[in-house]
């Protein structure tokens, strides 16, 4: 039998550790409330503009598409393979020079912000380097769509819209390089700035070439493309006067760190070729897709394309919410606040589902509503019934995989902010090029299943990489790489 005293001493000494236990836990459960708390209001002040800028880019891809459908069906068939073709081509140095967001987080959560100007020259040199590539693509890519097996005269249009847009194609990589020194330090306003001049004037460039107003000439899916091309450089105009501008250079140094710095270069090299392979295999992936549903018939070669038209309203809004991920990731990561830095990756899940869940219900609930927007003026709705019937379903199909998608979009940000590139790189690999694109070939081809059961083969990979990505952000090896 224990004494008194030591039945005194044991309850104490419980009672003590129970309170520290309690202590502990319930500063936990404050410290999560109070990142929860303050994280909303911080990822939305850096998303926000993101976000509107990408859904502004999203209205003027369907406002392009939709004045395309009104001059012709032909013409909104043959721009979707001609533009994922051109972009599918650009996305590698795109998406390689967009990794700069990430390092100048990384850069501004350290405090250095002459290496914030240092690492945005080398994302601007990489894309001066990349011109020559992009221009020796174009045989490469008109060679692509010349054996895609679609009808003759839809080739041509196909080629002359990729032609023309591929002269612009250094604006892509340059607008992610110079767009990143003002996202990756989460002052975002300017990014939606730049985006705005030039989606506004692609819509008015579009009015008046596509259909020949106020004394232009009426050139159709030509006018498109040479509307497109043009603008691209309107933010590269605006961004590169800001950035070299007094106010940055005194502060930065914008001016000073032009040249090419081999370690920072090689690191934009390191993380961002895989980061730019990830993004190109991902576009490829889709592009493939589209190419391979044209030879099943126009018909459903336009309706893919329109549908595809349509999910932009709930992907590309979630590319800018992803852009500010990867910048709030990097900038804690860079200040050693990895707790946090994991917090606000699931504030932008939060924010990111509840936009793509009410997209997502109204695709289901009123597809119809969506499609009759694209009817071109001179079809009867009888001869656009059939593309009615079918698109019906593929919207429906893009209100269940955008859920997916939207998981795999913020959490492939939030991986790239901690600079796991190589990962993403090869889940992409083997999701999209081993089990999704070669049975979409073999269903079409060989099994000749038709659009639908391609569209199933596109739900069940969304489904697949989202997945994947949500379980390799939950095992937190990305909190263990060392980026500097």
């Amino acid at each position: 039998m224990l004494s008194g005293e030591c039945m005194d001493l044991i309850d104490s000494t419980s009672a003590t550790r129970d309170l520290q236990i309690f202590h502990t836990k319930n500063h936990s459960f404050s410290r999560f409330f109070t990142n929860v708390r303050d994280g909303y209001p911080e990822l939305l002040r850096v998303a926000l503009p993101l976000i509107l800028s990408t859904s502004s880019l999203t209205l003027t891809l369907f406002v392009d598409r939709l004045m395309l459908s009104w001059h012709g069906i032909a013409d909104v068939a043959a721009v979707t393979p001609g533009g994922i073709t051109y972009f599918t081509i650009c996305c590698f140095f795109q998406g390689t020079a967009q990794y700069t967001n990430a390092l100048v987080a990384l850069r501004h959560g350290a405090g250095d912000k002459i290496g914030c100007s240092r690492v945005v020259w080398q994302g601007i040199w990489f894309s001066l380097i990349s011109f020559p590539f992009l221009m020796a693509s174009i045989p490469l890519g008109c060679w692509v769509l010349g054996n895609t097996g679609h009808a003759p005269g839809l080739i041509e249009l196909e080629k002359e819209y990729f032609r023309i847009l591929m002269y612009s194609s250094v604006a892509l990589p340059l607008n992610a390089a110079l767009s990143s020194f003002f996202s990756g330090r989460g002052r975002t306003m300017p990014v939606l700035v730049g985006n705005l001049i030039g989606n506004i004037g692609n819509i008015v460039l579009d009015y008046l070439l596509i259909f020949g107003n106020l004394g232009f000439p009426e050139m159709g899916i030509k006018g498109a493309a040479i509307a497109t091309a043009a603008t691209n450089f309107f933010p590269t105009v605006y961004w590169a006067f800001l950035f070299l501008g007094k106010r940055f250079q005194r502060e930065f140094r914008t001016r000073q760190e032009v040249r090419l710095d081999k370690a920072s270069f090689l690191t934009l090299l390191r993380f961002g070729l895989p980061s730019g392979a990830q993004f190109f295999l991902d576009i490829g992936a889709f592009t493939a897709f589209v190419l391979i549903v044209g030879k099943i018939s126009e018909t459903d070669l336009a309706v893919t394309n329109i549908a595809l038209s349509i999910e932009t309203l709930s992907f590309l809004p979630m590319v800018g919410l992803s852009t500010a991920t990867c910048a709030i990731v990097g900038k804690y990561i860079g200040s050693g606040k990895v707790d946090i830095a994991e917090q606000r990756v699931w504030c932008a899940i939060g924010i990111a589902l509840l936009y793509t869940g009410t997209m997502a219900t109204f695709f289901w609930v009123a597809p119809e509503y969506l499609l009759k927007l694209f009817k071109p003026y001179q079809e009867t709705q009888a001869d656009f019934e059939p593309l009615m019937t079918r698109g019906v379903v593929l919207v429906r199909i893009i209100a269940v995989y955008t859920l997916f998608d939207t998981i795999f979009i913020i959490f492939n940000g939030a991986l790239k902010g901690a600079g796991d590139t190589r990962f993403a790189m090869w889940a992409q690999v083997i999701v999209a090029w081993v089990f999704f694109v070669p049975p979409v070939y073999v269903i079409v081809t060989y099994f000749e299943f038709g659009v639908f059961a391609a569209w199933f083969c596109l739900l069940l990979y969304v489904i697949g990489i989202g997945t994947i990505f949500w379980l390799r952000f939950r095992s937190g090896y990305w909190k263990s790489i060392q980026v500097y």
